[in-house]
């Protein structure tokens, strides 16, 4: 290769450089705005709110985290022992892929309406202790005898419900949560 051709060549190669910079700019960019459009998001009702702590156990209400991805990162920033309430009755949900993530961060599971058979399924290896209940009143009563001092007790269905939206949920599970202070 000549010398012409070679800074020919080098002069060819920078554009292409300059793109991948910028473009890796903008995506960290983006990446950040996407950061910063979930804490806001976490700032609403119902989406990891902090509701009571009762015998040394947090409750959190996430009845808005209404599909597997919004309860995948509800786990992501949790670093103690989880008892999770989940389920509705949206028979189309699939929670595989939710396994690894609950096999990291869940220490028992209570699984409530039309999908609590198929959620025992799907975690049943991953997760130590898995039970069913009927109603989330009996779940959250379940969840406080099984919690112990620096457990996390979270409400994240990670599907809908047919009986109820996620306002009506999470203000059943706050209501019934507020009931075992007394």
């Amino acid at each position: 290769m000549t010398y012409i051709e070679e800074i020919a060549n080098t002069r060819l190669r920078q554009p292409n450089t300059m793109v991948a910079g910028i473009s890796s700019k903008i995506l960290q960019i983006r990446k950040e705005s996407i950061k910063q459009s979930l804490s806001d998001f976490n700032n609403q009702g119902h989406r990891q709110e902090y509701i009571a702590t009762i015998n040394g156990v947090m409750y959190y209400d996430d009845a808005r985290a209404e599909n597997v991805n919004a309860t995948w990162f509800t786990f992501e920033n949790i670093v103690r022992p989880v008892i999770w309430i989940a389920g509705g009755d949206d028979l189309h949900a699939d929670f595989k892929e939710l396994r690894r993530m609950a096999g990291k961060k869940v220490k028992s599971l209570i699984c409530i309406g039309a999908v609590k058979a198929d959620m025992s399924k799907v975690f049943g290896k991953e997760v130590k202790d898995i039970f069913m209940a009927d109603s989330l009143e009996d779940a959250i009563k379940m969840a406080a005898l099984l919690a112990k001092h620096d457990d996390i007790v979270i409400f994240s269905p990670a599907c809908k419900s047919a009986s109820a939206d996620y306002d009506e949920r999470g203000q059943l599970f706050i209501e019934t949560v507020k009931q075992l202070e007394q």
